[in-house]
């Protein structure tokens, strides 16, 4: 019987205000290994990309990861963003899982999340 491979997993695991932006904290697993993760921020109200971030891994690639990032683009009152968190498999190409959450930077500020 041949073991079972686990499913990848992405998770957005705190989003809060960051001087004018965001910080982000995210965890993953992908079992045969990670090669990329990538932070990307959009603008919903123009479907434009506002900023990114990479963090690229070397062998041996690790199975499970947390990490952080924190946008330095000054996020606007009102306006409706996406965050996505990517996991990319050991080749850093192929993308084998995501998160991602809606927010205007008002609610985080109110939540005080």
């Amino acid at each position: 019987m041949q073991a079972e491979e686990k499913v990848p997993v992405a998770s957005i695991t705190s989003l809060s205000p960051e001087g004018g932006g965001i910080a982000v904290a995210a965890s993953a697993s992908y079992g045969p290994g990670i090669g990329r993760l990538g932070f990307v921020l959009i603008d919903l109200t123009t479907a434009a990309p506002v900023e990114r971030g990479d963090v690229d891994y070397g062998v041996p690639l690790p199975n499970e990861v947390r990490a952080s990032w924190a946008s330095t683009a000054a996020l606007a009152p009102g306006e409706v963003y996406r965050a996505f968190f990517h996991v990319y498999d050991r080749t850093g190409v192929n993308l084998v899982a995501y998160d991602r959450r809606d927010f205007t930077y008002d609610e985080l500020r109110e939540r005080g999340v």
